[in-house]
This record gives structure tokens, sequence and C-alpha cells, in this order.
């Protein structure tokens, strides 16, 4: 059984009166939700890990297309929310949220870890595959008809990291759930803030010297958060996407040498970069992982020498991305 979560509390920013919480109505009940629920409004959709990294960019795309938005999260935005959002703090594994979404037409899930907390109840089993049988379960119960659900490039039964293995298996409860459905799979997201360049710029700002697992010949495909944004968001205006499969990849598929090269150039400045051979570099992050605050996890690594490339033809023919190049500073 999963563990409580805490009580969701509610603010409504679409008046103009000033801004207040409380505590929301207990969850209806199946029956009580089919004798009282509002017709689904098709501008009223809601978005979960709104006040993530990649969470912020849709909520503000959703409204430049002019829709009204829950915004679900475990915590509350750093900053007051715009006009048109009510914001939600509650974690989707409960029930705690479901109240506040009646009436509203599609979701858009965005929840996801890229490293476990164990001690603290935050795994990959549980944020990737039952949170979102619990959303797509939620969607069922509200009516909510639409779903739009972002994976991860690589995410397969099979992978040999439990992060894909986990997101495959949210994927199949998404494409089993009866529901106008579209998977958006991206490569690495970069942008102000993300925590995989930042964290590389960082390293190599003040460390002076920068090792290099293996050769550094695996390929990414960095794309930009808005354009991913623009994706989960234009998804619901794009009828051809319902049922499909979206990769999203950048315009470039840049090996981990020509990364950090180009991260280099906009440091200004070039640390010592040995290449450390394989057997050597996972036995370092092993000892590394042990600490609360390691920069990489076996699991990232094996994600990272895998590589993250895709045929982008069909993010192109529908929404017309990628067009940006990965160029630090962004």
């Amino acid at each position: 059984m999963l563990p409580s979560p805490r009580p969701a509390t509610k603010t409504d920013e679409t008046s103009t009166t000033k801004s207040r919480s409380r505590r929301p109505p207990s969850p209806p009940t199946t029956a009580e939700a089919r004798s009282r629920r509002r017709a689904p409004r098709r501008r009223r959709v809601v978005l979960t890990g709104a006040t993530g990294f990649i969470g912020t960019h849709v909520l503000a795309a959703l409204l430049e297309r002019g829709y009204q938005v829950v915004a679900v999260a475990r915590s509350w935005p750093t900053a007051p929310p715009p006009r048109g959002v009510i914001h939600v703090a509650a974690d989707v594994s409960g029930d705690g949220w479901l109240a506040w979404c009646e009436g509203c037409w599609a979701l858009i899930h965005l929840v996801g870890i890229i490293r476990e907390v164990p001690l603290a109840g935050v795994t990959f089993d549980r944020v990737h595959r039952l949170a979102t049988a619990r959303v797509v379960t939620a969607c069922t119960e509200l009516g909510i008809r639409r779903l739009v659900h972002m994976s991860a490039l690589g995410a397969r039964p099979d992978a040999p990291t439990a992060y894909h293995r986990t997101k495959a298996q949210g994927e199949e409860m998404v494409r089993s759930s009866g529901l106008a459905w579209t998977i958006v799979r991206p490569s690495v997201v970069f942008g102000p803030g993300d925590g995989f360049t930042t964290t590389l710029f960082e390293s190599l700002r003040r460390f002076p010297v920068f090792p290099i697992f293996g050769d550094g010949s695996y390929r990414l495909q960095p794309i930009a958060v808005s354009e991913v944004a623009e994706v989960l968001a234009g998804a619901l205006d794009e009828p051809r996407s319902e049922g499909r499969v979206i990769e999203l990849g950048g315009p470039e598929a840049l090996t981990y040498n020509e990364v950090l090269r180009r991260l280099v150039a906009a440091v200004g400045r070039r640390p010592i970069m040995p290449h450390l051979p394989l057997s050597l570099s996972r036995l370092v992050v092993r000892l590394l992982e042990r600490f609360p605050k390691s920069p990489i996890t076996s699991d990232q690594l094996a994600m990272l020498l895998e590589g993250s490339t895709c045929d982008t033809t069909a993010s192109r023919e529908l929404f017309g991305v990628p067009r940006m190049r990965f160029e630090p500073p962004f």
C-alpha cells in the first residue's frame, strides 16, 4: 500500500481577489462522481508535475494556447501563479487532487524522477509505474478521455536500467487504458536550470580535472525544453498524434565529447579531461553513489553510455520540431 499523501490545498488565481488556501472536500466516491460530475470543458486540462523543470514550461505553453489549467505538484510554485491556473499541492499517487479535476477534458502527465531515494519512499516503481496507474484510473473516474504522457527515450521492458524498465511499464498502462493517448519520449532536455547540462557546466567551471567515461563517443540528441513543452501542449490540438509514440530529439546527434566541447567553450576555461577506462569508470561511480549527493549513479552511467538518439520524422511532421541547436549558454 502506498503511503498516504499529504492533504491537498488549492489556490484559485483566476479571480482578482487575494489568493487563499483551503482544505478541499473529500474526493468523491465512484457513485458520487457519476451523479454529480460536470461535463468536461474542452479548454480545461490537468497538468501533473507542474512545478518541475519541464512542467513550468508546459504550463506556460498551455496558457498561451488559451487553456485553463489545474496544476498538480507535490510542492507549491516559487512564484505566484498566473491567472487561469488552479494549483493543487498533492501526491498523484493518492486521491487528494481528484476533487479539483472534475470537468477537465484532458490530462498531461509529467511526473518522473531520474534517481531514487528509497529511504524517502521515492523509487522508480512508485513514481513511474504506480503513479501512472493512479493517473490512468483517475482519468476513467473523472471522465477525462485525452491523456498525453511523458516517458523517456530508451524506455523498453528489457532495458538494463530500472529507470527505463519502469518507464516502459508506465507506457504500457497508458496504451491499454482505452483513452485517446499520446506518449512523448524526449532525449536529453536542455535549458536554463536543467539537471544534466547545468551540472556539467558547473563541474567544468569549478574543477581543475573533469574525467570522461570511456572514449566519449556515445551520442546524445539534446532538445530544447521549450520545444518539448511545445509538443506536449500542442498534442492536445493535434488529432494525428493520438495513439502514437512521438520521439523527441534535437536537430543534431552529438557525441558526449562534442557536448563537453561546446560547454567548455561557454565556460571559457578547459580543465584537464582524461578518458577513464569503462571498468574504472563503473568502479568510481559505484563508490560515489554511496553518498547522498553523488553527481551520477550506476544507472545514469549505463544510460549515458547507451546513448540517446532518435528519428525525428514524426515530430517534424506534426509539430515542426526540432529547430533549436545545442548552443550553450542558454
